[in-house]
C-alpha cells in the first residue's frame, strides 16, 4: 500500500465550506491583503475559495491562497471583538512564520467536520457561521461549537496512498432544513458481499478510504480494515443490489478491474465516480440505496440520485 509522505506540499488543492451555513471561505483577491483578506460570503467554489495545504512538522497545516500567499492569523491567533477584527487574518506573506501554522483536525466523527486552530493554540471561529463580506472571524475561541466547524473539502489531483471520506454531494448541514450528514461508509470495515456498504451513515471509523492509484490512472478504494477493497459487483450497470450481495462489496484483497474506478473532479470541488464498465456511482436522495448504473451524471437528480461527491482528506491523528 502506497504511503505519502508525512510532510511536504499537499495534491490538488481545498475549499473550505462552513458548517452552518454552507458559505465558503474567500481570500479576498486570491491574496495579498490585510483587511478583511479572508471573508465568508462566497456560495460556490472559483479560485479565490482553493487554498494550498501543507504540512509541516511537527504536524502544523500551511495554507496558502492562489496567488501563493501565506494564509496568516494576527498575533498567531488570539484575536476577539475587542481588538480590530478586520485584521485577523492576513495574506501578505512570501515566507512562512509561526502565525502562518495552523493546527487541522479531521474530519471529526458524527458530522464529518473540521477544527482549525491557531499556532497560540485557539479556535478559528466564521462569524455568524459564515456569510460575511468583513470582520467575518475571530481567533480567540477555546472551545469548539458550530462556528468553529467547517468542511474541508478536495480539489483537483487527489495524490496517491492518501485517506478520504467520501459524502454525496448536497447531503450534511443544509440551512433551513436540518441536518442529515451522510458518508460512505464500508461496514465493519470490510470484507463483507451483503451489507458491505451503505450511505446513510455518520462519519465513523469505517468511513475512511485509502486512494490507490493504478498504473492507468483508476483508482482502488481500499477499506478501513487496510486489506480489503471495493469491488463493483459485476463491474457496476446494477441498480440495486440483492440480499444476498450489494452493488459495492469489500471481500477482495487484490486489484482487478471491478475494483478499479475512474475519480474525476465534476465541477470545482466535487467528484464522479466511474466504474470499470462506464456507469457511475449515485445514492439515492433519501440515502437508502447505491446504484452503479448511472449513464450521466448530471441527469441522476432527474431519477432522484446524487451522482457527484465531496472528498475530504482525512488529517494524519483523523
Amino acid at each position: 500500500m502506497p504511503k505519502p509522505p508525512d510532510f511536504g506540499p499537499l495534491p490538488g488543492q481545498f475549499a473550505i465550506r462552513n458548517f452552518l451555513t454552507n458559505t465558503l471561505i474567500s481570500a479576498r483577491d486570491g491574496g495579498h491583503h490585510s483587511i478583511d483578506a479572508l471573508v465568508t460570503d462566497a456560495t460556490a467554489i472559483g479560485e479565490n475559495e482553493r487554498f494550498f495545504f501543507e504540512r509541516t512538522p511537527p504536524g502544523w497545516t500551511v495554507m496558502k491562497t492562489a496567488k501563493n500567499y501565506y494564509v496568516s492569523a494576527s498575533h498567531g491567533g488570539g484575536v476577539g471583538g475587542n481588538q480590530d477584527d478586520t485584521q485577523t487574518f492576513q495574506t501578505e506573506r512570501t515566507a512562512l512564520a509561526d502565525d502562518a501554522v495552523f493546527a487541522v483536525t479531521g474530519p471529526n466523527i458524527s458530522n464529518g467536520t473540521t477544527l482549525i486552530a491557531t499556532f497560540n493554540h485557539h479556535f478559528v471561529t466564521a462569524l455568524g457561521g459564515g456569510g460575511k463580506s468583513t470582520r467575518a472571524f475571530h481567533t480567540d475561541a477555546v472551545k469548539a461549537s458550530t462556528w468553529e466547524q467547517f468542511y474541508v473539502l478536495k480539489c483537483g489531483d487527489l495524490g496517491d496512498g492518501y485517506k478520504y471520506a467520501i459524502r454525496p454531494a448536497g447531503s450534511g448541514n443544509i440551512p433551513g432544513k436540518g441536518e442529515h450528514v451522510s458518508f460512505l461508509t464500508a461496514l465493519g470495515g470490510g470484507n463483507r458481499v451483503a451489507q458491505a456498504m451503505t450511505a446513510n451513515n455518520t462519519f465513523k471509523p469505517e468511513s475512511r478510504f485509502t486512494f490507490e492509484r493504478q498504473p492507468d490512472g483508476t483508482y482502488a478504494l481500499r477499506t478501513s480494515n487496510g486489506i480489503d477493497v471495493v469491488t463493483a459487483d459485476g463491474g457496476g450497470g446494477l441498480a440495486h443490489g440483492s440480499p444476498q450481495a450489494d452493488n459495492l462489496q469489500t471481500n477482495r484483497t487484490v486489484i482487478q478491474g471491478w475494483e478499479r474506478f475512474k475519480i474525476q473532479e465534476h465541477g470545482s470541488g466535487l467528484y464522479t465516480i466511474q466504474t470499470t464498465s462506464g456507469f457511475f456511482v449515485a445514492v439515492k436522495n433519501d440515502f437508502t440505496n447505491i446504484s452503479t448504473r448511472i449513464s450521466f451524471p448530471d441527469e441522476a437528480p432527474s431519477i432522484g440520485y446524487t451522482a457527484v461527491f465531496e472528498l475530504m482528506m482525512i488529517a494524519p491523528q483523523g
